[in-house]
């Protein structure tokens, strides 16, 4: 038996299939990180409930939660968002807010412990009667540049809070 050309063949072949396993492990790498899984369909937040709370420094505040199904009062589950009005509470209409962190917040949280604060965006009331009514419409920007958007009819919410 000829030892060196045997070897030489078996180094060969050893070293193709290391060079086709890492080729191969670099074109899934590069595939899975350029492409962004797809997270099903967007949700419907087609359900929406305003509710008196309280603001981070204990203050009045207003939230609005926006669901993609009827939920019960002041239980509300993933997809949701919510929009925090923490100052200058409406007392009118037109009313209009942005979402800036100083007078108020958005979150989306689509699955549960996921949740994530919207960059930019407004709030605008069309017609509001505390503790009754409210319409208008929302838009919000998020970080990975989607926006969820749309037009509400709150159903009032009373839930058992003390702020301060």
């Amino acid at each position: 038996m000829n030892w060196p050309r045997l070897r030489n063949e078996v180094t060969q072949w050893l070293l193709k299939g290391t060079a086709t396993a890492c080729l191969l492990g670099v074109i899934l790498l590069t595939d899975s990180a350029c492409h962004k899984p797809q997270a099903g369909p967007p949700a419907d937040f087609r359900f929406a409930y305003a509710q008196p709370d309280c603001a981070p420094n204990d203050a009045a505040a207003l939230d609005f939660y926006f669901t993609a199904k009827k939920s019960e009062c002041g239980k509300y589950s993933e997809p949701f968002i919510k929009i925090s009005i923490w100052r200058s509470l409406p007392k009118s209409v037109p009313y209009s807010m942005n979402v800036s962190g100083h007078d108020g917040a958005a979150v989306r949280c689509l699955r549960p412990a996921a949740c994530e604060t919207a960059t930019s965006g407004s709030l605008h009331l069309g017609t509001f009667i505390d503790g009754n009514s409210s319409t208008g419409e929302y838009e919000l920007h998020f970080k990975d540049g989607s926006i969820e958007k749309g037009r509400f009819n709150a159903t009032w919410c009373y839930v058992k809070f003390i702020c301060g």
